[in-house]
């Protein structure tokens, strides 16, 4: 036991020091590039020789941001912009980020006005409607733009036999994360609700060789541990992410376990399948197209409602929480419906809003002691 502990403090001292992590691969001369929402082909970046780095904003204000944002706008845009405004990300050779959301084509141009000139915009253009054979095309298409932009910032070439031992590494990756997912929310006993958004968290700011490493070791070391949900509630979490340091401690202190998720920075990303035959883009093209169940992409029959329900029944939840990210409007468009499946469905369902920006919560306190006990 002392062992795994270790081995998750390890994840958390990387989670919790991202300019640290930066500031050793630059040094080490490595080129980094910075890796935005959602679901962009973050292995050309590998592939070029880089490491990706992800980019989802940071608690605190919105100082310098609220010159090209109103207040009323995502807060992982406004602190994402923020961090290049004040010069935090400035050791990037460059920004992948796509526009699958209104207020991120926003954003990109901001970023563009902003920050260009410093930190060039890798910009990725995705289609919404992703079924079609044009749909693939066009994102082909866009994906052999993406890889030439790549190519530029990191001043490397990208051959094809490169790319595809990325797709092989990024697929044993998410496949691992899966399993991580499972094998922890099964042992909250041992993995902590904010030991387990680190070890998530850890990911984005290292190379995924080196994250499936330390996984690997970890996952081994947890399968050896039997399940003990000791006096844990177990829950599905809904949402954009979760790693908001007061969320988990409350989620912690009210013996709640994320025994599944439906999060766009974790487990929705942790869904895609890549092929490994073929064109190499071709087949990272097809990944993103082959993505449903998000809230984020096209869902006309809105299979993400029950899909959100389906995880919760799978997974024995006793109930389901929506971490809300606030003026995020598809998340805001999907989560009455959620709610209403599960009631439907009799599991207990609570909205709790969450932002980057948001000095205390409180009231969420309250919202997370009301709902444990609907879980008894």
């Amino acid at each position: 036991m002392a062992d795994i502990q270790k081995q998750l403090n390890a994840f958390t001292e990387i989670a919790q020091n991202p300019a640290k992590q930066l500031d050793k691969y630059v040094d080490a001369g490595k080129r980094v590039i910075g890796v935005a929402p959602y679901y962009t082909p973050e292995e050309l970046v590998d592939a070029a020789g880089a490491v990706p780095f992800g980019v989802w904003g940071m608690q605190g204000p919105a100082d310098e941001a609220r010159q090209y944002f109103a207040p009323f706008y995502c807060s992982i845009c406004q602190m994402s912009l923020e961090m290049g405004l004040n010069h935090t990300l400035d050791k990037l050779s460059g920004l992948m980020c796509s526009a699958l959301c209104d207020t991120l084509k926003g954003f990109t141009q901001n970023w563009k006005a902003g920050n260009g000139e410093r930190i060039p915009l890798i910009f990725v253009s995705q289609p919404q409607n992703r079924f079609s054979p044009a749909g693939l095309k066009y994102t082909v298409d866009s994906y052999k733009e993406v890889k030439e932009k790549v190519q530029e910032c990191c001043g490397a070439i990208i051959d094809d036999d490169a790319l595809f031992d990325s797709i092989r590494l990024y697929n044993k990756w998410r496949k691992a994360m899966r399993k991580f997912i499972s094998l922890a929310g099964q042992r909250p006993t041992v993995v902590s609700v904010p030991q387990r958004s680190d070890v998530i968290e850890a990911s984005y700011f290292m190379p995924k060789a080196e994250h499936l490493a330390m996984l690997k070791d970890l996952n081994e070391a947890l399968e050896a541990v039997d399940p003990d949900m000791g006096d844990f509630s177990p829950v599905v979490l809904s949402g954009i992410y979760e790693n908001i340091p007061d969320i988990l401690r409350m989620l912690q202190e009210n013996r709640i376990s994320v025994v599944a998720d439906d999060l766009a920075k974790e487990s929705r990303t942790f869904a895609m399948e890549v092929s490994e035959e073929g064109d190499p883009i071709t087949a990272l093209a097809a990944g993103f197209c082959g993505m449903g169940n998000d809230s984020i992409l096209y869902d006309p029959k809105k299979n993400h409602i029950h899909h959100v329900v389906d995880l919760a029944k799978e997974n024995g939840a006793k109930g389901v929480i929506i971490l809300l990210a606030q003026f995020c409007d598809p998340e805001e468009f999907d989560a009455p419906f959620i709610t209403s499946a599960c009631e439907d469905a009799g599991i207990p369902c609570v909205t709790i809003g969450i932002d980057q920006s948001t000095e205390t919560y409180e009231q969420a306190r309250t919202q997370f002691e009301s709902f444990k006990d609907l879980l008894k």
